[in-house]
C-alpha cells in the first residue's frame, strides 16, 4: 500500500494551471459517457476519482463550465484557459474525477473499471477483464 502523503503532479498543456493528487484513488476508470467522449475527443476519458477535497492546485486557476452529464447529474469541468486542456470536473457527490493523461507520469493511471459500457462506439477495443460500473 502506497503512503497516503504521496502526490502525483499533473497539469495542464503549456504549464499554466498545476496540480498534485493522492496516488491512492477513490476509483480508476475508463468512461464511455457521451459527455467524456465528447470533451475528451476519444472513445473514453480516464478518470481518476478522488475525493474533492484531496485535489491540491499548486499553480493557476482554471476556469469552470457546469454541464448535465446524459445521467443527469451536474459536473463541473475544469480547464486551462489559455490552452483549454481538461484537468478534472468536480461531481456532485464530492469527486473529483482528475484526468488520468493529465498527470506527469502516464503510469500512475491504471483504469480498473469500465463505465458507460453501453456507449462504447462499435469500434472500439474494450477490455472486458476490467469490472464494468453501470
Amino acid at each position: 500500500m502506497s503512503n497516503v502523503a504521496e502526490k502525483i503532479s499533473g497539469g495542464c498543456l503549456c504549464g499554466e494551471v498545476r496540480f498534485k493528487v493522492p496516488v491512492s484513488p477513490t476509483i480508476q476508470t475508463l468512461c464511455f459517457c457521451s459527455d467524456c467522449q465528447k470533451i475528451s475527443g476519444s472513445s473514453s476519458y480516464c478518470a481518476y476519482l478522488i475525493p474533492l477535497d484531496q485535489l491540491v492546485l499548486i499553480k493557476g486557476l482554471p476556469l469552470s463550465f457546469t454541464v448535465k452529464s446524459d445521467a443527469g447529474r451536474n459536473n463541473c469541468r475544469k480547464f486551462c484557459g489559455n490552452c483549454g486542456s481538461r484537468l478534472w470536473a468536480e461531481l456532485e457527490f464530492g469527486l473529483a474525477s482528475v484526468n488520468g493523461m493529465a498527470f506527469d507520469e502516464k503510469r500512475f493511471f491504471n483504469p480498473t473499471h469500465n463505465h458507460r459500457l453501453e456507449n462504447a462506439p462499435d469500434w472500439c477495443r474494450v477490455d472486458k477483464e476490467l469490472e464494468t460500473l453501470s
